[in-house]
């Protein structure tokens, strides 16, 4: 049985997006690339004239912030929105606003790079703490073992722990493998 592939991409904005239900989207493609991982498909090579077996993966995705929040299933928003600093975020609230500020990227610099010493530039201070270590995945895993995921929109999240929401379906497929 010969299947066709194709590349999907999709947007998903406004009010009536899904939220934790994207995964419920996502996975007929999940189940596709598991298969194209697991068993491949047979195609031919018109170059070779011959068949082959294809093996496929995922290797990775481009999305902006908002998005990369819906997938991952980590909160974007707020005093952690930093994926790789999570609870040690550089953040200011703005005293006339609700507006949160991130000023904590500098120190994702080289140690001697001359905007760390720009202090009028930026909030009037120099910049000395070092970059944090980004999570591996048994890290991640570990914060995220426990999370209850919570579908349908009108449903309180329920987790213990507030900077993730869910499992991104992409790191529980890739651990099924």
């Amino acid at each position: 049985m010969k299947r066709k592939y194709m590349m999907l991409s999709i947007m998903i904005s406004g009010p009536k997006q899904p939220r934790n239900d994207i995964d419920d989207y996502l996975n007929p493609l999940i189940e596709d690339l598991q298969l194209l991982w697991n068993e491949g498909v047979d195609v031919f090579d018109a170059f070779k004239n011959e068949s082959f077996r294809l093996h496929l993966m995922l290797f990775c995705t481009t999305n902006d912030f908002p998005a990369y929040g819906k997938l991952s299933g980590y909160s974007v928003k707020g005093h952690r929105a930093c994926p790789i600093c999570e609870e040690k975020t550089s953040y200011e609230q703005l005293k006339h606003g609700r507006k949160t500020v991130y000023l904590g990227h500098r120190r994702f610099l080289k140690k001697y790079h001359p905007y760390r010493r720009l202090r009028k530039a930026f909030n009037g201070y120099e910049e000395y703490e070092i970059c944090p270590t980004p999570l591996n995945g048994l890290e991640i895993y570990e914060k995220i073992k426990n999370v209850n995921v919570t579908f349908e929109k009108m449903k309180k999240k329920q987790t213990v722990n507030e900077i993730w929401n869910k499992r991104s379906i992409f790191f529980l497929s890739s651990v099924l493998v």
